[in-house]
């Protein structure tokens, strides 16, 4: 309609109005890919709530069977870390732009240390288990990938225990990253189905 209008304007105008018209559909374009970006947020924002539900969840259900955290596993913080999961998971998004895709693959490596070693997730290990599966999860989902030393710094760790929570992580799945459709699908349509079934 904008253009439309414009053709019925006398050419003394047809410049000025040319120019607006451009800016205009600069404008338009300019709004729907802020409304993508944001749907975009909003959608990555409540996979990390659900996730970060889920894990609480275990972690909850953990704590009310008793079992207590091993001493001599890597991934163990002396004390509880102050840092929320949702927060933390926030954190490495705004830093790291994760993929949604990616935070799944990586749900899926906690399954599979937590299976072969038999960890069980508590509030001292959760967050070095769920960054070590996650920076895996990059390196092998991503394109862009940043270095060690750039991870360390959103983990809150050194290069060097970086490294080692990596190798020991990796170890213990018998670096086994390959994630099938069949198996992605299923944690997928989980995690969205929980998400549409909270809104």
């Amino acid at each position: 309609m904008e253009k439309l209008n414009i053709l019925k304007h006398q050419k003394l105008k047809e410049k000025d109005n040319y120019k607006n018209s451009n800016k205009n559909s600069s404008d338009s374009k300019l709004s729907e890919t802020e409304a993508s970006t944001t749907a975009q947020t909003n959608l990555s924002i409540a996979f990390i709530k659900e996730i970060s539900n889920i894990l609480n969840t275990i972690i909850s259900t953990n704590k009310k069977e008793k079992i207590k955290k091993s001493t001599n596993s890597p991934f163990n913080h002396d004390q509880v870390p102050k840092i929320s999961i949702f927060d933390y998971l926030l954190r490495i998004k705004k830093y790291s732009g994760i993929e949604n895709s990616t935070l799944i693959i990586a749900l899926i490596y906690i399954d599979r240390i937590c299976y072969k070693k038999g960890i069980i997730l508590n509030k001292y290990n959760i967050h070095k288990i769920l960054f070590s599966s996650i920076l895996i999860a990059i390196k092998y989902n991503e394109d862009k990938i940043y270095d060690n030393l750039f991870f360390s710094k959103i983990a809150g760790v050194s290069v060097a225990e970086l490294k080692i929570l990596e190798q020991t992580f990796l170890k213990i799945i018998n670096y086994e990253l390959f994630v099938s459709d069949g198996l992605y699908k299923k944690y997928y349509n989980s995690l969205n189905n929980d998400i549409v079934g909270n809104e």
